[in-house]
């Protein structure tokens, strides 16, 4: 059918189409012989096999008709080929449909009614559009091309239409269930993936801060402009942005449910930014404007997170290349809200429909995660520029408590020479604490920590909780002994708020280098 203008079709008006033809024309054997013919299509195995098979049942009654079927791209005037009769070389301007307002096609995908149209040029006699439909929504459209026969009338039917679209709609559901199976299959095999990578992640973590222990103690012991203490230097230095990086990932990647309900925006963005970095935003000049204090918002860390990491996905698939990021926290004390503010820069690309799906399923998922945290986002565009603003409460009485900042307790006083006992399993604590200065020793059991006690002297001990037995042994020990206890919780265990506060401090593993002397720090004080 080359030599008819699929133009003139798609940009049709509405009311130059007939709807719902007279089916008194229609042939006898139409309803049976269609029907009949119908249950090949639903058995094929493929969409375009099962266009095909559409195709030559609605021949036998009509002559010969050329199907194809269009999926309706969400939020856009467009519709995607999904499938059609036509030779390769006579698809290409059937690829992408724009739907035309007041259009015969705007008019089907609107009220879902059949229309027709007579066509009076090339090989094509008539053109018919029905719906695909999907819980009485529109999700597609069928259009059929009938050709002329050898006597120059095409035969064409609105009863065998309506019956290809509802067939079809069936196809195209069971293809959306295929999808969606394949996509349950994919999601268990990165569910392992990631859950391997966390625990990796971890053992990573706990091997960096081994190395920590070890490069500060090795550092400690050679002269200060000795070759050995320049490269302990750096390496400490290496480790210390490794574990850094490690426990970014390991925050990003934990249940938000066990988390605290509020966290400090501008750490929470900045630390989403760090992560899109290995990845989404490689080789990115990133541009980080943040206020020197503390913004403290009613949003988890981990959700804070996840949304910013998928908003920036979502954008990284639109501008290509990401030339430029740039991240502002604009934190207004008299304000009961806060606004997480990111610009991505770049090319704005015309995308495919997969990707173009792709990022609006992201930033549904965002949405959802921000939804859920009370929290909202605007994301506007103009060629180059993707404008993301996350607005969420700001939390009060946080805000009060942290005036004087949060990472300064550890300042003015000096650890070095403070005798701290660790209770539990081995452990790179000992080393840790090497490393802030501390002289620290190890006891198995808290029957050994209460011999220890007597000649080490301890000022604190840190207790290595693997379970609850471990927790009751500590709040034990501390009743006995008198000293301050700090639980460590090995991952996945939780400390509930009795047993909390029946000691002096709780941290959790991987363990920040900066949170231990912090602790340390208010317990002695």
């Amino acid at each position: 059918m080359k030599e008819w203008n699929w133009k003139t079709m798609v940009e049709l008006p509405a009311d130059q189409a007939r709807q719902e033809p007279d089916a008194s024309g229609v042939p006898g054997s139409c309803p049976c012989s269609c029907l009949r013919s119908m249950v090949r299509v639903v058995d094929t195995v493929s969409t375009e096999q099962a266009v095909l098979e559409a195709q030559a049942a609605l021949g036998d009654v009509t002559g010969k008709v050329l199907l194809s079927v269009y999926r309706r791209v969400e939020g856009e005037d467009q519709l995607d080929l999904v499938a059609t009769g036509h030779n390769p070389g006579d698809t290409l301007a059937r690829i992408r449909v724009s739907v035309v307002a007041a259009s015969m096609l705007a008019a089907v995908l609107t009220d879902g009614v059949v229309r027709w149209a007579m066509a009076d040029e090339g090989d094509v006699s008539a053109v018919g559009v029905a719906a695909l439909r999907d819980r009485g929504q529109t999700i597609g459209l069928v259009v059929a091309e009938f050709a002329r026969d050898s006597t120059g009338v095409g035969k064409p039917s609105a009863v065998c239409l309506h019956c290809v679209a509802a067939v079809m709609s069936v196809v195209i559901l069971r293809a959306r269930v295929d999808e969606a199976q394949g996509s349950l299959l994919s999601l268990a095999r990165y569910r392992s993936v990631a859950e391997l990578s966390v625990q990796v992640t971890h053992d990573f973590n706990n091997m960096m801060q081994g190395v920590l222990g070890n490069a500060a103690l090795a550092k400690m012991d050679a002269p200060e402009d000795s070759p050995v203490a320049v490269s302990m230097a750096a390496i400490e230095e290496s480790a210390t942005r490794a574990s850094a990086l490690a426990r970014k990932l390991l925050n990003f990647a934990r249940d938000s449910a066990k988390g605290g309900a509020t966290c400090d925006a501008v750490k929470a963005a900045s630390d989403a930014l760090d992560l899109a970095g290995t990845l989404y935003l490689k080789g990115v000049t990133v541009t980080k404007d943040l206020s020197g204090h503390a913004v403290p918002v009613r949003m988890t860390d981990n959700d804070l997170q996840n949304a910013l990491i998928l908003l920036i996905k979502s954008g990284v698939l639109r501008l290509r290349p990401v030339t430029g990021a740039q991240l502002t926290i604009v934190g207004d004390p008299t304000s009961e809200c806060a606004e997480v503010r990111l610009e991505l820069h770049g090319v704005t690309q015309e995308i495919s429909s997969e990707d173009s799906t792709e990022a609006e399923l992201l930033a549904s998922a965002a949405q959802a995660v921000a939804t859920r945290s009370g929290a909202s986002f605007d994301v506007t565009s103009v060629p180059g520029i993707i404008s993301i603003v996350l607005t969420v409460a700001r939390e009060v009485a946080q805000q009060a408590s942290s005036g004087s900042g949060a990472t300064t307790p550890a300042q003015g006083m000096d650890l070095k020479g403070t005798h701290v006992l660790v209770v539990g399993k081995p452990s790179p604590l000992v080393m840790l604490l090497g490393a802030t200065g501390c002289t620290a020793q190890a006891a198995l059991t808290w029957e050994d920590a209460e011999q220890d006690v007597a000649h080490f002297a301890p000022r604190v001990l840190l207790a290595v909780i693997g379970d609850s037995s471990d927790l009751d042994a500590a709040v034990e020990g501390r009743r006995r002994l008198g000293l301050p206890v700090i639980i460590i919780c090995q991952h996945g265990v939780g400390c509930p708020a009795d047993k909390a506060l029946s000691v002096d401090g709780v941290l959790g593993l991987p363990l920040d280098l900066d949170d231990l002397r912090q602790m340390l720090v208010r317990v002695l004080r």
